[in-house]
């Protein structure tokens, strides 16, 4: 799959929708309709998020982002010192840009995620990303990023850098490593399609093993599934209501805001 390049993203804190007539929870397009992570909430509580889709998903299929493709493992000393890149200010406290070592990176691959310092100079501080420059743009074997907010500390070449992608782009069924589980598709969406997964509330989800009222499930082994927690380390997604068969679908009592 590739990171869809029609997919944008907002920082703007979200207020009361002013369209909530034109939202369509069905939806299943080839052009977006909000930025990823837009959000709306029914009546009854359930919670709704837009988002886009990097590979096919049934209804009901729980999801989460292709970790692979959208991030970036705990990467040491990959970033360049400001006085080493092309433009000199990159890296510095105030600005909104670095330069980073990084082979095999498309234009905008990283957009929408979160850039964490994880070691040394300006540690501990996680930054949105605005967009990325492909690799080889500014210079041989590096990329440029675009952050949302100024650099609180000045980076240098010591500063460890982690990636997590947007938890709501190029989203496939979720699975033991694709594993940061966004939302339960409210239709069918294809590759490159754009609509909604359902976060918080009751929803049928494709079931994995036997599982019984009130357990906790966890992302099962099936693609897309929920199998039944059976240790205190497992992420848990929800509670089941009523079970349903394996290989079938369960509801859910699910939040994931």
């Amino acid at each position: 799959m590739a990171v869809n390049a029609l997919a944008y993203f907002s920082n703007s804190i979200q207020g009361i929708p002013q369209i909530g007539s034109d939202v369509n929870l069905a939806e299943s397009r080839t052009q977006p309709t909000f930025a990823m992570g837009y959000r709306v909430q029914r009546q009854d509580g359930a919670e709704f998020v837009y988002a886009s889709f990097g590979d096919a998903v049934a209804a009901g299929a729980l999801c989460a982002q292709d970790i692979s493709e959208s991030g970036l493992v705990d990467t040491d000393d990959s970033v360049i010192a400001p006085a080493s890149c092309v433009t000199t200010t990159d890296g510095t406290a105030g600005q909104k840009y670095l330069q980073v070592t990084l082979a095999a990176t498309t234009a905008d691959q990283f957009a929408g995620g979160y850039l964490t310092i994880t070691d040394d100079s300006g540690e501990g501080h996680t930054y949105r990303i605005k967009g990325n420059t492909a690799t080889d743009d500014p210079t041989t074997g590096d990329i440029r990023i675009e952050l949302k907010d100024k650099l609180a500390v000045a980076l240098d070449a010591t500063s460890d850098i982690a990636i997590t992608g947007s938890l709501y782009a190029n989203l496939e069924s979720a699975t033991t490593t694709d594993n940061a589980a966004a939302g339960v598709a409210v239709v069918a969406q294809a590759a490159g399609d754009f609509g909604w997964v359902q976060t918080k509330g009751v929803v049928g989800i494709l079931t994995n093993g036997v599982i019984a009222v009130g357990n906790g499930v966890i992302i099962g082994a099936v693609a897309g599934s929920v199998a039944v927690g059976a240790a205190v380390t497992d992420t848990i997604i929800g509670t089941c209501i009523v079970v349903g068969d394996d290989t079938g679908y369960s509801q859910i009592a699910i939040n994931l805001s």
